[in-house]
């Protein structure tokens, strides 16, 4: 298991067969005003497996927690997140892209 420089924030679910399940919070998204979360099994080798919820946030002795998680039940407002989120890995690729070229730039300055 690699190491992590980080330690997860982990939210426990009562799933509807009364069981109890802790999800890995990976990321927030703000669409339309609101808050959505991307939760993913903690025990789950699939990082692909993710759950999307809108969620209220309140704060705390200056820290931000989850309130309360909906479902989102509308297509719309899904595909909305959806696009968002990826808008987001775009960006964040290009980003990243752009700080691997400005390092390759760096180093063809030195030689």
């Amino acid at each position: 298991m690699p190491d992590k420089d980080y330690e997860e924030d982990i939210i426990v679910l009562e799933g509807e067969d009364g069981n109890t399940y802790e999800y890995v919070v990976r990321d927030f998204v703000e669409v339309d005003d609101k808050t959505y979360v991307l939760l993913t099994p903690k025990d789950s080798e699939d990082m692909e497996e993710v759950y999307i919820f809108r969620c209220r946030l309140a704060e705390k002795d200056g820290e931000l927690y989850i309130e309360a998680l909906e479902e989102i039940e509308d297509d719309d407002e899904y595909e909305r997140v959806i696009e968002a989120l990826e808008e987001e890995e775009e960006w964040e690729d290009e980003d990243w892209e752009e700080d691997e070229l400005e390092e390759e730039e760096d180093w063809e300055e030195d030689q």
